[in-house]
């Protein structure tokens, strides 16, 4: 019996881990961790963003269909004056629980009298930068600030541009942050472009179907606009103008330059974060 006890005793010895054997496992699972758990937070991320952008295109087809139905034409072809009176009327009578956030598309004022952004947009690949002037004669980080800011009842921005010009063109345009002001508040990831068709319907800035009306540049200064292209939306230049087609592709979540690749994870997970 005692012989037996000593060989297990010792059987025991031999199967237990070095001080030295176990800091390396713990290193080893450091760093696989360390490699690893950046690009699942960013899934995540990007998952979670991923919904907010399909309910807040959703809320805006169903708000343009029953403007449609309520008024037997479309946002486009309605006749309203002024970019705020057509902000004021959508938001007002569609978006239930919505909530007037700023006077202007400009946000505040600093002490010196100037508009200033509500707050900060950066282009897709985090470059910050300042906007051209908008019809208040002000800066801007955004490319629609024709109208108030609107915080609507799930939690997207919503911010109005110009009307369409012609009968054959497309808008107004209107600029989405699917999750408000949270981060990351960058063109192409949560900041999103849309137009109203005459048709009663929103459709996504780049999609093909549209005509391109207008220009953009590349300080984000726009007049009536609809950009179209996969050159449009780029993950690794600072021009904001190359980011506004974007939302055609994530609503596709197709990714703009690679076949067989997507937008959420694939061309999304290129970003340089800076």
């Amino acid at each position: 019996m005692v012989k037996l006890k000593s060989m297990s005793f010792q059987n025991k010895q031999e199967q237990a881990f070095t001080l030295a054997e176990v800091l390396i496992t713990l290193g080893i699972i450091g760093v696989v961790a360390a490699l690893t758990l950046p690009s699942l937070i960013n899934r995540t991320k990007n998952k979670e963003l991923h919904t907010a952008f399909l309910k807040t295109y959703s809320e805006l087809n169903q708000v343009a269909q029953k403007y449609y139905a309520d008024n037997e034409i479309s946002v486009t072809e309605a006749n309203i004056d002024s970019h705020s009176n057509l902000s004021s009327q959508i938001m007002t009578e569609y978006y239930k629980g919505a909530t007037k956030l700023t006077n202007g598309g400009m946000g505040t004022k600093d002490e010196e009298g100037n508009y200033k952004a509500f707050y900060s947009i950066r282009t897709l690949n985090g470059h910050k930068y300042s906007g051209g002037e908008n019809s208040q004669g002000s800066n801007s980080s955004f490319i629609c600030d024709n109208s108030p800011f609107y915080l609507t009842a799930s939690g997207a921005v919503i911010i109005f541009n110009d009307n369409a010009t012609g009968e054959d063109q497309t808008g107004p345009v209107v600029c989405v942050d699917v999750n408000g002001q949270k981060a990351p508040n960058r063109y192409g990831m949560d900041y999103f472009l849309f137009a109203f068709t005459k048709d009663g319907k929103v459709v996504p800035m780049g999609d093909t179907n549209q005509t391109s009306i207008g220009t953009v540049a590349a300080n984000g200064s726009a007049g009536n606009f609809f950009k179209i292209g996969s050159h449009n939306c780029l993950n690794n230049v600072d021009d904001i103008s190359k980011n506004t087609s974007c939302a055609y592709y994530a609503l596709s979540n197709t990714h703009p330059n690679k076949t067989g690749k997507d937008y959420w994870n694939d061309f999304l997970g290129e970003v340089s974060f800076r």
